[in-house]
């Protein structure tokens, strides 16, 4: 039997592939992200490259959607992932594109347009590419498509509630601890605790900044992936309502990161150097004339 986590962007997937770990063991699971996860017949060669290398695998954790195990002939399989409320999952993977991300091409898009008035909610959306911004829950559960028109495609017009029903657990980022423990009882062993999450951008909470109207036009880009999440329950309380966070701090929360995470990139580039100093310069400059972030002042003021 191989279990796959499929990780899900922005869903708990790195502190879940660690919590793997602990319950296979280092020589029995495997984190495997193929580089072009959306193409399949690309991740179907790499997954069998993959079993050539570690035929004793029993997990397989990372980025790629549902219907790589086909490779397996009749060899047996499940599936697990997670999904997460589809506006916070979106605003969490935006804020990591613009902080985290180690692609200096992707940041330097990113900032292209964002030299003057830097607002907001238009910092998280220069960072969309082509869409790829959308129902990306669904996208991974429904063979890498999005769901509408598309004649025989696997898993493409499905009815989500059967789409869920070809994983052996959905859980939800929500409540990654509770879930786990169930997830535990499927997988045969006792109650392992989570590890400690490490890949947290810290910036605030980006939500309670946005407007009633940002969110809605969030929301309406990710319809499917609501919908999908709605079949999967929180196990424990829903998310509080937070007081509006300062917009301007969280934008120089987010500038900070960018800039520290561009300063680390920029000893790695090997073209481009004379224009990725100009976007550094630029940034550390935006940085100055704003005030410093939350944990920044509190850290100076004793």
């Amino acid at each position: 039997m191989i279990t796959f986590f499929m990780h899900i962007p922005k869903t708990g997937g790195q502190t879940l592939q660690r919590w793997l770990e602990s319950v296979y063991g280092p020589e029995r699971m495997v984190v495997w992200n193929s580089p072009m996860y959306w193409e399949m017949r690309h991740t179907k060669q790499d997954l069998r490259a993959l079993l050539v290398r570690h035929p004793g695998v029993e997990a397989i954790a990372g980025h790629f959607p549902y219907g790589v195990h086909r490779v397996l002939g009749d060899r047996p399989h499940r599936y697990v992932t997670f999904l997460r409320d589809p506006v916070d999952r979106w605003i969490s993977e935006r804020v990591h594109h613009l902080t985290k991300n180690a692609d200096e091409n992707l940041l330097r898009m990113s900032f292209a347009g964002c030299y003057g008035d830097i607002d907001l909610f238009e910092l998280l959306r220069s960072t969309i590419n082509d869409d790829d911004d959308m129902n990306l829950q669904s996208r991974f559960l429904r063979n890498g498509h999005s769901i509408g028109p598309g004649g025989s495609t696997p898993g493409r017009n499905l009815p989500t509630a059967d789409v869920l029903a070809r994983c052996s657990f959905v859980g939800r980022q929500e409540s990654l601890a509770a879930d786990c423990h169930r997830l535990a009882g499927l997988l045969g062993c006792g109650k392992i605790e989570l590890p400690e999450s490490r890949n947290v951008a810290g910036v605030g909470d980006v939500r309670s900044a946005l407007t009633p109207d940002e969110i809605a036009w969030i929301a309406d880009r990710n319809r499917a992936d609501i919908a999908l999440c709605s079949l999967v329950p929180v196990s424990g309380p829903e998310r509080s309502n937070s007081l509006p966070a300062d917009r301007r701090a969280i934008v120089t929360a987010i500038l900070h990161g960018a800039l520290a995470r561009m300063s680390e990139c920029f000893v790695a580039l090997k073209k481009d150097r004379d224009e990725a100093q100009v976007i550094m310069d630029h940034l550390a400059a935006l940085v100055d004339t704003l005030p410093p972030p939350p944990m920044a002042r509190a850290l100076t003021s004793g």
